[in-house]
């Protein structure tokens, strides 16, 4: 079947709810030309949508070939005899972007929310995922959730379990991100104290010592259990101990470890590089990234995003004379000539690296008439911070130029994206991958970084 004839002729038709099972569920059919070309069954499990066909390859291949053609991703499995499946999550039903296909899931979820089976808070966030699609994104093998908040874009995944945990850590680092710095990972450790039938003596005990609900422990009365944060586990505990209750016959403990892997503004940068590098999967990712921003949040989140991966979607590519604009948009000044030196002890050199290797940048630029330069002097801020009985030493770039006016400012601004006003200006990793912009300059940046003293720990 041609899928753009599919796409604009195919008709959506779901079946009455059916709650007599365990799992409430309706058919949807496909009906294509007047006939029935394919069914596939909605079920709602009670967390989330799941649809799922089974029967002959014949069968399964019409239904999926249906399913690609209104837009959406699915596989047929053999699963046993000559019996073939297909399955939708939740993120795969919303991603099917046909009018039809939508209309049914949302007469579906609506039916169940009027009987009580859903509630309100999961049935609202259904809704939303069936109105602007679905909030993920793959990379790595992994599923990202992807939220717009204050200006702010997230791109998260929290794997389930610690396994998961090393094998989307492994897949990015394998990719060729660096955690720490394009990603992060953290762990949160939570516990459970199941207090039964000494509910009343153990919130007794609670309540009378130093310890402060809402703060180290949250009492759920309902399911008489006492949550606890890893670092106040043993304070809670030894609360219950005093008070003359036993663990193991008044009290049980059950441990629940989450984790959250981050994609830093540096790694969507990273990744963005890769894009323009020929990757597919970098590609594909910035794209999707993209659509879900546009979808969920609107043109002001695909515009952070924009902003965000500016400076890797301009790397090396800014030629010189640079104009540049005051706040009213004028021209008062046009950079001519970006250049470098290898500062060592005072002394230019060809090459250096280490803590004593600084970075020389002088910027020269026409205003007024008159050829003018501006000198930004890189170089590596050690840091030592005491933790226990060992000294960590780390480095980190900075620049501190001094400004004499606003136009010279205003230059400032116009390289590093900061200096607008006068007197010094810290400049820092941001500033200098502004400066990466620039053809004259990308290379030698590069060089410089890759001298970085090596952070210590004794």
């Amino acid at each position: 079947m041609a899928e753009d004839y599919v796409y604009r002729n195919i008709a959506v038709e779901r079946g009455p709810l059916d709650t007599s099972g365990r799992i409430p569920r309706a058919v949807i059919r496909f009906k294509l030309d007047g006939g029935k070309v394919a069914h596939i069954t909605m079920y709602w499990t009670g967390n989330e949508l799941h649809a799922q066909f089974t029967g002959s390859r014949e069968n399964a291949e019409q239904l999926a070939s249906i399913i690609r053609a209104l837009g959406g991703k699915v596989e047929i499995k053999y699963v046993k005899s000559t019996k073939w499946r297909v399955q939708l999550t939740t993120d795969g039903i919303t991603a099917i972007r046909h009018d039809g296909w939508l209309n049914a899931v949302r007469r579906f979820v609506d039916e169940l929310y009027g009987r009580g089976m859903i509630s309100k808070e999961r049935y609202e966030k259904l809704v939303r995922d069936i109105e602007t699609g679905p909030n993920t994104v793959k990379l790595a093998g992994a599923k990202f959730s992807v939220n717009y908040k204050n200006d702010n874009i997230h791109v998260k995944y929290k794997p389930r379990s610690e396994a998961s945990k090393n094998a989307a850590v492994n897949a990015l680092s394998a990719w060729g991100l660096k955690e720490g710095k394009h990603f992060t990972v953290r762990e949160y450790s939570n516990y459970e104290i199941n207090v039964a039938e000494a509910y009343t003596k153990a919130v007794k005990a609670l309540t009378q010592s130093e310890l402060k609900e809402g703060e180290q422990y949250v009492v759920d009365s309902e399911k008489r259990i006492i949550s606890v944060k890893a670092e106040h586990k043993d304070a809670v505990v030894n609360a219950l101990k005093a008070a003359g209750l036993e663990e193991g016959k008044d009290f049980t403990i059950k441990g629940d470890r989450r984790y959250v892997i981050n994609i830093t503004y540096d790694g969507l940068r990273e990744i963005q590089r890769m894009a323009l590098n020929g990757d597919v999967e970098a590609e594909q990712f910035i794209r999707v990234l993209e659509d879900v921003l546009r979808r969920r949040y609107g043109d002001n989140a695909v515009k952070r995003l924009i902003e965000v991966l500016a400076q890797a979607r301009e790397e090396g590519t800014l030629e010189l004379p640079l104009p540049v604009r005051d706040d009213k948009g004028n021209i008062v000044a046009r950079v001519v000539d970006l250049r470098y030196e290898f500062v060592e002890n005072g002394q230019p050199v060809s090459h250096c690296a280490g803590e004593n290797c600084r970075l020389r940048i002088i910027a020269e630029y026409e205003a007024g008439g008159k050829k003018r330069q501006l000198k930004m002097e890189w170089y590596w801020k050690k840091i030592q911070k005491r933790k226990g009985e060992a000294t960590a030493t780390y480095y980190f770039e900075t620049a501190w130029p001094t400004v004499r006016d606003s136009i010279e400012a205003t230059v400032l601004n116009a390289l590093t994206g900061k200096g607008m006003g006068r007197s010094k200006i810290c400049l820092l990793a941001d500033q200098l991958d502004a400066l990466r912009r620039f053809k004259q300059l990308k290379d030698a940046i590069d060089k410089w970084r890759e001298g970085k003293p090596i952070s210590t720990k004794n």
